[in-house]
């Protein structure tokens, strides 16, 4: 049970503008059905009309979205929140952060320490993110990623966060409508406003349940499908999840 005064956000969530396998109206009307999430960030790989549609869908209802990127950058993904225009990849994971913060926004490493694709831990993120001066200058640090095995990524991002001093996130990741939800940030108050002080301010808190083996086949199986219907090969896609 979410402590009173408090709510939940599922902040790392994709659509079928980039790898994901549900349209943006999909995914808000299941989490409007299915969840109790009070924000959701909608972070397509280096795409952000997908935040917006589901932003549009979501008008009229109680559920806030955020406009959010997950950014691939030379050396790992960096999530992007509070941002309005699209950020390319391929660049440093310095300039990266550097072009979330002009636009007024949020950046959190995603996933820091996951071994399937390039990530932030592997190029020194405990180095490089520590300090008054340090390179990397993060928000927060995603510590409860639901999709991740084995699930030691995460307790190393967790703790590189506490002794970093950055606040901790956490999300789904979802690429199936029935994964969201699995991991959230938990924030005093209910709108998206209160997720970036929360933020901010460091008072966040994660929690959830890791994807089950099922949930995992289920995801790569929609992946290689939908990668057969496009006439790529689905190893051409292991680094961009």
């Amino acid at each position: 049970m979410t402590e009173r005064g408090w709510s939940k956000a599922d902040l790392h969530m994709h659509t079928d503008y980039s790898d994901g396998h549900c349209t943006p109206a999909e995914l808000v009307e299941y989490v409007l059905a299915h969840t109790d999430l009070a924000v959701i960030a909608v972070t397509d790989h280096d795409e952000i009309d997908g935040a917006y549609a589901a932003q549009r869908h979501a008008q009229g209802t109680a559920l806030q979205v955020i406009i959010g990127e997950e950014i691939s950058t030379r050396e790992g993904h960096v999530l992007a929140y509070f941002i309005h225009e699209r950020i390319p990849p391929r660049m440093s994971a310095r300039d990266t952060i550097a072009a979330i913060h002009a636009q007024g926004g949020l950046a959190v490493a995603a996933h820091p320490y996951d071994w399937m694709v390039r990530s932030l831990g592997r190029y020194g993120l405990a180095r490089r993110a520590a300090g008054a001066e340090r390179e990397w200058k993060f928000d927060g640090i995603e510590t409860m990623n639901a999709s991740l095995r084995p699930r030691r990524a995460n307790y190393q991002a967790a703790l590189v966060a506490q002794q970093l001093g950055i606040p901790a996130v956490g999300g789904s990741d979802a690429h199936v409508v029935g994964t969201i939800g699995y991991g959230y940030t938990e924030f005093a108050g209910q709108k998206c406003d209160d997720v970036r002080q929360a933020i901010i301010q460091g008072t966040t808190r994660v929690g959830g349940t890791h994807w089950s083996m099922a949930d995992m086949a289920y995801a790569g199986r929609k992946l290689v499908q939908r990668m057969v219907w496009r006439g790529i090969a689905p190893l051409q896609q292991l680094g961009q999840r």
